[in-house]
């Protein structure tokens, strides 16, 4: 997060902080799981943080590489920034990788960010 916010800052732009939710209990439960999640994000922002970047929030539902590809598409990101789990090469082979999909299909740069 601090790595986006800076850069944000430093180069005077809109950062949109996006949550993907894969699975939702039910077409019922959707709305009360979107707002949850986006609560969440704007915890995520601090206070100084709020007082020098323009910030946005978006939920959406589906895998997470097709949507952060999707919104990337069609907000005309310049860059996206990731953070990165670590997680153990079969993993990875099996069931792949959201940052290396959002890497290989993206429209744009990616900042990815052990964490």
């Amino acid at each position: 997060m601090n790595y986006a916010v800076s850069a944000a800052d430093e180069y005077d732009a809109e950062l949109t902080l996006l949550h993907v939710l894969e699975h939702v209990p039910s077409p019922v439960k959707t709305e009360k799981t979107i707002a949850t999640a986006t609560e969440r994000l704007d915890k995520l922002i601090s206070a100084e943080g709020r007082k020098t970047v323009r910030i946005k929030t978006a939920v959406r539902i589906g895998k997470p590489y097709q949507q952060i590809i999707q919104l990337a598409l069609e907000a005309k990101i310049d860059l996206v920034a990731m953070g990165v789990r670590g997680r153990g090469a079969l993993d990875l082979a099996v069931f792949g990788s959201t940052t290396y999909r959002v890497l290989q299909l993206g429209p744009c740069p990616v900042l990815a960010v052990h964490i």
